[in-house]
Order: structure tokens, then sequence, then C-alpha cells
């Protein structure tokens, strides 16, 4: 019996579709306001080619509410890919 076998590597690819959006969006949600603003300069002076082109409120703003959606949709993704598979026996 091999030690990986394909309904243990899809496992692992489901647990991870599952968790690393949860993860990112505790970050997104949770991270410190300097974190926040250099995050905003880099993506701003990356896009724009200045430092301060969105305003600090509207990012907070949109990375809290992409947090939220990132852990809306693992909360979906573990019910449809892990539990419900359990769940329901025929």
């Amino acid at each position: 019996m091999s030690l990986l076998n394909i309904s243990f590597a899809i496992l692992i690819i489901k647990i991870a579709i599952c968790t690393l959006p949860a993860v990112f969006g505790i970050i997104m949600i949770v991270s410190s306001e300097e974190s926040k603003q250099e995050l905003r300069n880099k993506l701003c002076g990356i896009v724009f080619g200045v430092n301060n082109a969105i305003p600090y409120s509207k990012f907070a703003l949109t990375m809290a509410v992409l947090g939220s959606l990132m852990l809306a949709f693992s909360l979906v993704s573990t019910w449809f890919l892990l539990l419900r598979p359990m769940l329901l026996v025929e």
C-alpha cells in the first residue's frame, strides 16, 4: 500500500482550500495599522507610482471587507468540501 494515495492528496487539497482563505482573512482583519499603511504604500507605489494615492480609511475598510469575505468563503467551502459529505450518509 502506498503512503500517498490519490484520496489522501485530494483531502489535503480540500483542507488547504478551506483553511488558507481563513488564515489570510484573519491576517487582513487583525493586522496592525502600521502594517496596513506599509502595505498600502507598497501597493500604491507599484500600481500608481505614488505612495498615498488611496486614502487610508478606504483601504482599511476594503481590507476588513475582503477579510470578512475570505472568512465567509472559508466557512462555506468547509461545509461543502469537508463536513457535508461526512454528515450526509447515503
